[in-house]
Formats: C-alpha cells, sequence, structure tokens
C-alpha cells in the first residue's frame, strides 16, 4: 500500500513537469520576437508636426499690433513648443536686426510686400495684413486658428532633437536631425534663430539673432545629421544667476530650399 502512494506520487510529479513543458513551450512558440522590420517601421513613423510662426512687424505698422495681439494669444493657448511663434521687427524701426530683413526678402522676392506679414511653416501658409478685412479680433484669431489646425494635423518625417547651453556668454545649440521616413529627403536646409522674451505685445517673442543655414543637399532613410550653432550675440555681461538669461529662447527649423515650407520646427530653452 505504501509503495503505491509513492508511485502516485511519483506519476503526479511527471505528469505536472511534462504539462509546464509543453505549457512553456507553446508560450515560447506565440511570442514573437520583434523583427528587424518592424523595429524600422517604428522607426520610420512619422512624428506630430510643429507650427512655426513667423511674424514680420514694423513699429509705425498701424495694424501691426492687432496681428501681434491674436497671435500671441494663440501661442500661449497650445502646449510649449507645439506652435512657436517669432516676431521678426524690420524696415529700420531701431529693433530690426540685418538678418531678419534679409530672411522676409527671401520669402517675397519680387512679390508683395508689407507690415504685418505671417508666415506658417514657411510658405505653408502665408497672411498678409490681417486675415479679415473687417478688423475683428475673434474673426481674426478664428482664421489664424484654422490655420494652425491645418498644419498640427499634417505629419512629418523630420525629428528634431536639441539642447541649448549659454557658454562664455555664447548662446550653443547643438542637436540632430533625423529622417524617419522611407524615402531620402532633399533640398533642405538647417536654420535657427533666438528670440528674448520682452515685456509688450511684438515684443514678447522678439527675433534678436538669425543663425547662417546649414545645407542638407541629401538625408536618407534613418539617416542622422548633427549639428551646432554658436549666436552672434555677447552675453557676457549678464550674470550666469540672472533671471535676464532665461529670456532668451532657441528655435531651429528644417525647411525645404525649393518650396521655403518648414517640414519642422523645435523650441529650446
Amino acid at each position: 500500500m505504501k509503495k503505491n502512494k509513492h508511485l502516485v506520487a511519483v506519476y503526479i510529479i511527471v505528469f505536472i513537469i511534462a504539462c509546464t513543458t509543453i505549457i512553456n513551450f507553446a508560450f515560447g512558440q506565440g511570442a514573437e520576437k520583434p523583427s528587424v522590420e518592424n523595429i524600422q517601421n517604428n522607426l520610420c513613423a512619422e512624428v506630430p508636426r510643429n507650427v512655426l510662426i513667423e511674424l514680420f512687424v514694423n513699429e509705425d505698422c498701424t495694424v501691426c499690433p492687432k496681428a501681434a495681439f491674436c497671435l500671441e494669444d494663440l501661442a500661449w493657448s497650445y502646449e510649449p513648443g507645439t506652435v512657436i511663434l517669432v516676431e521678426a521687427h524690420i524696415w529700420g524701426d531701431g529693433h530690426d536686426i540685418p538678418q531678419a530683413n534679409t530672411r522676409y526678402d527671401w520669402y517675397t522676392g519680387s512679390g508683395i510686400k508689407g507690415t504685418p506679414d505671417a508666415f506658417f511653416n514657411g510658405l505653408a501658409e502665408r497672411v498678409h495684413g490681417l486675415h479679415s478685412d473687417c478688423a475683428d479680433i475673434d474673426e481674426n484669431i478664428a482664421a489664424y486658428r484654422s490655420i494652425i489646425e491645418k498644419q498640427l494635423a499634417e505629419s512629418t518625417p523630420v525629428e528634431i532633437k536639441v539642447m541649448m547651453e549659454i557658454c562664455g556668454g555664447k548662446i550653443i545649440i547643438r542637436g540632430s536631425v533625423l529622417n524617419r521616413s522611407h524615402s531620402q529627403l532633399q533640398n533642405l536646409m538647417l536654420g535657427g534663430m533666438v528670440y528674448y522674451e520682452g515685456d509688450e505685445s511684438e515684443f514678447f517673442y522678439l527675433v534678436k539673432d538669425i543663425f547662417g543655414e546649414q545645407d542638407i543637399c541629401q538625408l536618407a532613410p534613418l539617416e542622422e545629421k548633427k549639428f551646432d550653432f554658436v549666436s552672434h550675440l555677447d552675453l557676457a555681461e549678464i550674470e550666469d544667476e540672472d533671471a535676464e538669461l532665461d529670456r532668451y529662447y532657441g528655435v531651429v527649423f528644417v525647411q525645404d530650399k525649393i518650396t521655403k515650407e518648414v517640414l519642422q520646427a523645435f523650441l529650446v530653452y
């Protein structure tokens, strides 16, 4: 009798081991390891597109304050870095810089010029003057918002990673650009600027420096290009602990040189 009990116990143990082995094998067969193709597909997934708004203004312009107010209000309403507004003064109003005038001329060429002039992701969308002739604030905000939402709804193959530091009074911006698509990108340029957070409308996002562009002749699928910019600004007289340094922000963007459309922009501070 005792011997039979021992045999039963042995059979039970063998049965449990066999079942465990079968279950482990089944689960092992069912769990798929991530393939190289799956990993590449994930890397090639496009990323959300931010909106860079370049508003060109002049201090003598009578309707510029209205355009600035509308766009500033909208920029504040979105998550930081999603809608990036910069305000570039032009035409010798005492707040302009040569690079801003050059950039505006590059956009407009021999075409129509005048302030206010707003470019949404470069020439993807342009609003010259106020959007609504009736100059109603709510109507203009609604019109601008519609353009912003349209741009935000699009994805982009370009991913930008950036960091900014201030060393020896110089703003240094470093990062990388990655092509997440399956297609080669070409005829691109990498640009950037620094803006200062002022205390009043038309100066909340005042452009203080625009970097010389870096050409990207082509960017292969999954290729990453590293870059760095050093600002022309000299902030050496500002103490490192001074909150004034926190008012400087960097913007980096990738732009098509032919269509002048901004494919992606990134805010860093």
